[in-house]
């Protein structure tokens, strides 16, 4: 490397590398072009991989969500069922329990 003063005399290798430039800048339009066209479809290439994995993804994941949403309302079906029957067995327990409390309270009163 040449090191101090950036001048084209000390440093010949700036000299070729400005030559490399102006030969790139002079280069044919058409050349241009079909390497612009290149990396455009390189890029769109890129980009529809990149997209059609992302549709994978949110479709597995819209799925998976399908799945849960059926679940939970399965369960929450079955958590109404099992409110109703606990419903039912307290009133038929308090009704036991009136029915056994009444005769005792009567034979305790005739007792009396």
């Amino acid at each position: 490397m040449c090191s101090g003063s950036w001048s084209t005399k000390r440093c010949p290798s700036l000299v070729v590398f400005n030559l490399k430039r102006r030969q790139q800048q002079k280069a044919k339009p058409h050349v241009l072009v079909a390497i612009r066209r290149r990396r455009r479809r390189l890029r769109l290439r890129r980009s529809r991989a990149g997209s059609e994995a992302m549709e994978m993804v949110n479709l597995k994941l819209y799925l998976e969500n399908r799945c849960i949403i059926a679940e939970n309302e399965r369960l929450r079906e079955k958590a109404s069922a099992l409110r109703r029957e606990n419903l039912a067995l307290r009133q038929n327990l308090s009704k036991t329990a009136a029915d056994a409390e009444l005769p005792a309270a009567g034979a305790g009163a005739g007792a009396a």
